[in-house]
């Protein structure tokens, strides 16, 4: 499946539509209500100074996915990616991830590195970092509590744009230190 990406625009009833007629798992909250997505975009969530949203959109104009980068203006911006589950499996979340790290890159030259994180049994999204030269930074333990008070751990991965130019992956020395 082709994708394009397209700017948010404030188009809040999509949003709604959107995070409302999918259940995100992997997310704090698995089922938004629509007033709290009102609300988020309301307080700028989705768009201001430091925060870019884009729609992942099909070949047919259809929205399947949106990618949210924030702490665009804190110089080290992190990201939520969803792709709708019907349209999971397909190399949707690489292609966007990819092209996020580019357009971040390509626009913000004083940004020299993407976080992101994700849950520890979110093996997909695990992937996807590893597919598009995430490299593994961190691991919280019990550190990702939901909703419902499952408490997972926390795993956080980066990109810098060192890396990113040179299309390496700089792994980390996890035993850098002895006592």
């Amino acid at each position: 499946m082709n994708v394009y990406y397209e700017a948010f625009n404030h188009d809040i009833e999509d949003m709604i539509q959107f995070m409302t007629s999918d259940t995100w798992t992997y997310h704090a909250t698995p089922n938004s209500k629509p007033e709290r997505i009102r609300a988020a975009y309301d307080d700028d969530y989705y768009d201001n100074e430091g925060t870019k949203t884009f729609w992942v959109k099909s070949d047919e104009n259809n929205i399947v996915g949106f990618v949210r980068i924030y702490d665009l203006d804190d110089g080290t911006p992190l990201f939520d990616v969803r792709i709708s589950s019907v349209h999971k499996g397909k190399g949707l979340g690489v292609k966007t991830v990819k092209w996020m790290v580019d357009y971040v890159f390509n626009t913000y030259s004083d940004i020299d590195r993407i976080e992101g994180d994700t849950r520890q049994d979110n093996f997909a999204m695990r992937c996807v970092f590893m597919k598009c030269g995430f490299v593994k930074e961190s691991h919280y333990r019990k550190a990702w509590t939901c909703r419902n008070g499952d408490v997972y751990d926390a795993i956080g991965y980066g990109i810098t744009r060192e890396d990113w130019n040179n299309n390496e992956i700089t792994p980390l020395n996890w035993h850098d230190f002895k006592c």
